[in-house]
């Protein structure tokens, strides 16, 4: 086990951390955290995980396999790259490889993956593509009902979608992009509705992303299945506002509260290549509240004077653009424990648009952040990797009361490196 270790202030210019340990940057004594050693989840150049658990305890992580194209056999949109899985079923303890089929590209479960009350486990692709019927989509549903040993699908459902946008933009790699995308928030509701989250665009969002001006900035929406999945709808939009970071609303995570003073609450977090915004419903997901910027303390992007002068390319060349060495957060991860705190992990890039050549600083990393009063406040923070290379992608499931089991990656676009996993004992003692 790896015990808690602080940083001290004034520690930016340091050298990199030499391993992975916990690094408090906000300490709420309620809550005692103890990593255990990682261990490899995925090998070959794996990177940018997601992670599921069944309601057994079977954990289930996906990742890209940078450098392996996929197959192509689905007859609509795959990711650009090969995606692998892996099975654990020991905790997280030892992990097996998992091909379903060969030579052929898997569900995409980025768009999320719920076990229901049934014992179904629910699997959506992140892509939905344009149906022939406007205002509507086609994605795909899979079906597991027996703990992940077989698999049932791809079943194609109808999404309802007024007035979405389908054509028009590209990715940020600028390749054309003709299709909404659902990620990581598949939730039941007590009365046995379906919600999860998509990034996309209405046909009133126009406005271009900062950085590259052929994509276009999108919307996050809720949408809803009353039908165990077999069709979806529109149900609101989350957030929206062309003016807000350099990617509008994206990525988004959903969470429920269960406990405690805001029993019932849906919260999004979501993605906008800046700051990482989150938005609170009180009413199901039919209205939200405005969104706004969240606070982790101890994170400040902005505070660009602890890592500029680490970068040479910056002092031989002053005249790089500032807004280039201001941090972003990437992809958040949202989930609630048994005992009703909320963990959250969040990626920092530093710098935000230059971190793949300059990711030495001790403020770039990976970081969990905990809420005990329902996502008001992030009283307890932590960093578990700094300057070192990693895609900021993480995710993280309770696998038994107070025991967490987190994904991450270490390496690059382009360089070697592995999924990584490790048990995260998260015990909370309430004071009086």
């Amino acid at each position: 086990m790896v015990c808690l270790c602080c940083r001290a202030s004034g520690q930016s210019g340091a050298p990199p951390w030499d391993h992975d340990k916990l690094i408090t940057l906000a300490n709420d004594p309620r809550l005692h955290l103890v990593m255990h050693e990682p261990v490899v989840v995925m090998t070959g150049k794996a990177r940018q995980p997601f992670l599921f658990c069944s309601a057994q305890g079977t954990l289930l992580c996906q990742s890209q396999l940078g450098g392996d194209k996929p197959y192509h056999t689905k007859g609509k949109i795959v990711y650009p790259v090969l995606l692998g899985m892996a099975i654990s079923r020991d905790g997280g303890a030892s992990w097996t490889r998992l091909i379903r089929e060969k030579n052929h590209d898997d569900v995409e479960i980025e768009g999320g993956a719920v076990p229901c009350s049934d014992g179904t486990i629910l699997m959506l692709d992140t892509y939905v593509v344009p149906a022939e019927q406007p205002d509507h989509g086609v994605g795909e549903v899979w079906k597991s009902r027996d703990d992940f040993r077989t698999w049932d699908g791809p079943h194609f459902v109808d999404f309802y979608l007024p007035t979405i946008q389908f054509t028009g933009s590209t990715d940020d790699y600028g390749r054309v992009h003709q299709a909404a995308r659902l990620h990581r928030s598949t939730i039941e509701m007590p009365n046995g509705d379906l919600l999860t989250t998509m990034y996309c665009r209405f046909v009133s969002d126009t406005a271009p992303s900062a950085y590259i001006p052929s994509m276009l900035k999108s919307r996050t929406i809720l949408v809803r299945s009353r039908d165990r999945g077999a069709t979806w709808a529109y149900l609101s939009t989350v957030a929206v506002d062309g003016a807000v970071g350099t990617e509008g609303f994206g990525e988004p995570v959903l969470a429920r509260v269960s406990r405690g003073a805001h029993a019932g609450r849906l919260i999004c977090l979501m993605r906008t290549g800046r700051d990482l915004y989150g938005a609170r419903s009180d009413d199901g997901g039919v209205t939200w509240g405005r969104p706004a910027p969240e606070n982790f303390p101890g994170i400040d992007i902005r505070d660009t004077a602890k890592w500029t002068p680490l970068f040479a390319d910056r002092r031989a060349q002053p005249d790089v653009p500032t807004d280039d060495m201001l941090g972003t957060f990437a992809d958040p991860e949202l989930i609630q424990m048994q005992n009703g705190t909320l963990v959250c992990a969040i990626g920092v890039r530093i710098p935000g648009r230059r971190y793949v050549e300059n990711w030495r600083a001790p403020e770039n990393g990976d970081y969990l952040a905990f809420s005990c009063d329902g996502g008001d406040t992030w009283s307890h923070v932590v960093q578990f990797r700094s300057g070192q290379p990693t895609t900021h992608y993480m995710g993280v499931r309770e696998i038994s009361p107070g025991m967490l089991y987190v994904v991450y990656d270490n390496n690059l676009w382009g360089h070697p490196g592995e999924t990584m996993g490790f048990r995260l004992q998260a015990q909370r003692v309430d004071l009086p």
